[in-house]
């Protein structure tokens, strides 16, 4: 099977186009593909449905067929016939029928109904707070919506094709008034959507040819996982996914931000920016960020600091002063939040390990609050960040203090949480740590690099690397496969996640070993491009876990391709100097 066609599977990877609330995907619980809104986050009424869409005979009979995705349509093909989808503008689905018939089938509830008009079918979608309007430009419609005094009872509308086969329409959802009032043209829609997309892979960072199927999925993703502002989202969005993690959460949104930071700087600025819009006066950011609510129970881990310095590097000239002095602000804040959950030997801790961004690791299994290596690492990093943005303001004193909070910081580290031969987590008064338990979590301290000393690297490398530990054919499980805690699909203790891969390998080039970066980044890239862009993956088959069409997982497949074929152009060009010389 063709690599682009078995990676775009519309019954993983959902139909949708960039900046738009709607997408049409497969849901296995229904068995059938929907029209979705995705506004509400992911614990919306009902995933959003709007209608299911079924191919029909004449009889109103489903159809077996075959469904194929492209990032411009999403088709339908039986032995009577076939249809298209295609998405005119964020709001509006063009459908195109060629010897069978549609069905749109509204779930219909509380105050739904339908109406025929003039130049126009309308239907109300109240749970969903939207109106659909349906254009017809030929073939014709059937209507079954009997209406119950405050509803209809039922509404479908089956899209008929004409005595030469052909059925044309166009579907318009909107809030009060509709945006556009013509049927756009299937063809139009279909060349629109494919331009839109075009331009944006154009700016997607390049990867070696044997991972560009893989790079169009992830490109793709990436492209239609974009929601427009609204409601508390102060710039377009790129959720999650569109399956159903329909959220934009705030350690997410830095991996998102990377593979946007050198080809398109101001959206990657905006990527960062959305949270930061809500954070609290304390400096806290909050869990996660929908266009309706912002949700503060949780939090997730400062990698933000080491995320700007990536992305200052990538686009120096985008990061001007301005740039500068509002990023300090926000990652001084948030600093200070964190550290605020200091206890009396001056450590921060994780309340919970939705904090950490590990949901449940082992590490947290003997109690919270947590005192685990991780934090204070990503904190000297942002503590070393702030000072170089400091300095960039000119600002030498600013800039020394926070080496100097950095110093320290870094030294009650290894005082407390290095026993000599590995890191440990530490939660005061809780239970002792579980035997055999052993999480990824504890090695990511090699981020810190040249503050660790040879001795201490070589040791963290050595366990790290240790055969059947964490390491697999396809990359760092998250719990040694050693461990009676380790499972197959146990999130995170066990799977392969996108961007603990990132922080590894760039932990590789910190210590000096940027050859297994190269190796990681192999090994990763390779499983994805068989897999596809799985929210996390099983470490020892690399098969797709969970959420099948994630951003990150996307993102950092991106930069890590990136990488690879960086590194092909650089062998190329040294052999071509051997050679000349």
């Amino acid at each position: 099977m063709n690599d682009e066609l078995f990676l775009m599977d519309p019954q993983r990877v959902p139909f949708s186009r960039r900046e738009s609330w709607l997408c049409v995907s497969f849901l296995s619980e229904d068995g059938a593909f929907w029209l979705r809104n995705l506004r509400g986050g992911d614990e919306h009424t009902d995933l959003g449905r709007l209608f299911r869409l079924t191919p029909v005979d004449a009889a109103g009979q489903a159809l077996q067929g075959a469904w194929r995705l492209s990032p411009e349509a999403l088709s339908f093909y039986s032995e009577a016939g076939y249809l298209a989808l295609a998405f005119a503008d964020a709001d509006t689905l063009a459908i195109a029928c060629h010897g069978i018939a549609l069905s749109l089938s509204l779930q219909s509830k509380r105050y739904d109904y339908a109406q025929r008009r003039p130049d126009a079918l309308h239907i109300s979608c109240a749970s969903q707070d939207l109106s659909a309007r349906l254009t017809l430009a030929q073939g014709q419609w059937q209507l079954d919506a009997p209406w119950q005094g405050q509803r209809a009872e039922r509404i479908e509308c089956r899209l008929l094709p004409d005595a030469q086969g052909q059925a044309r329409a166009a579907l318009h959802l909107y809030r009060v008034q509709p945006l556009r009032l013509d049927g756009p043209g299937f063809e139009a829609a279909q060349q629109s959507a494919a331009a839109d997309f075009a331009a944006w892979l154009a700016l997607c960072p390049p990867v070696p040819p044997e991972l560009q199927a893989a790079r169009q999925l992830a490109a793709y993703i990436t492209w239609s996982c974009l929601v427009p502002a609204e409601g508390q989202l102060a710039y377009p969005a790129m959720y999650m996914s569109k399956n159903w993690m329909t959220n934009i959460w705030s350690w997410d949104h830095c991996f998102n931000a990377l593979a946007l930071g050198a080809a398109q700087p101001e959206r990657a600025w905006q990527q960062l920016a959305l949270l930061f819009a809500h954070q609290h006066a304390s400096g806290r950011l909050p869990d996660f960020v929908n266009d309706r609510f912002a949700y503060w129970r949780f939090t997730k881990p400062p990698v933000h600091g080491w995320t700007l310095g990536q992305l200052r590097r990538m686009a120096p000239e985008f990061w001007t002063p301005e740039r500068c002095a509002q990023a300090y602000g926000w990652l001084a804040a948030q600093v200070e939040s964190w550290m605020a959950s200091a206890t009396e030997n001056g450590l921060p801790a994780y309340d919970h390990g939705n904090d950490a961004g590990w949901d449940n690791a082992t590490s947290f299994l003997p109690g919270t609050p947590l005192q685990s290596p991780d934090l204070s690492c990503f904190l000297i990093l942002q503590m070393e960040e702030l000072a170089a943005l400091a300095t960039r303001l000119q600002e030498p004193q600013a800039a020394q203090q926070w080496l100097q909070r950095a110093d320290a910081l870094f030294a009650r580290l290894m005082a407390k949480l290095w026993d000599g031969e590995r890191f440990v987590a530490l939660c005061e008064g809780g239970a002792p740590a579980e035997p055999g338990a052993d999480s990824l979590i504890a090695f990511l301290p090699l981020i810190l690099g040249p503050r660790l000393s040879e001795a201490q690297r070589q040791t963290l490398l050595q366990g790290l690397l240790a055969p059947g530990r964490f390491l697999s054919p396809h990359g760092l499980a998250t719990e040694s496969q050693q461990s009676p805690f380790y499972r197959a699909d146990g999130y995170w203790r066990g799977p392969i996640w996108a961007p603990t891969m990132l922080l590894f390998v760039d932990a590789m080039d910190r210590c000096g070993r940027a050859d297994l970066g190269d190796e990681l980044a192999r090994r990763y890239t390779a499983m994805a491009a068989r897999s596809g862009m799985a929210e996390n993956f099983d470490a020892q088959t690399g098969a797709g876990l969970r959420d099948p069409a994630f951003t990150w997982t996307s993102s950092v497949f991106l930069l890590l391709g990136q990488r690879l074929l960086s590194r092909q152009q650089e062998s190329v060009a040294a052999q071509e100097l051997v050679d000349v010389e």
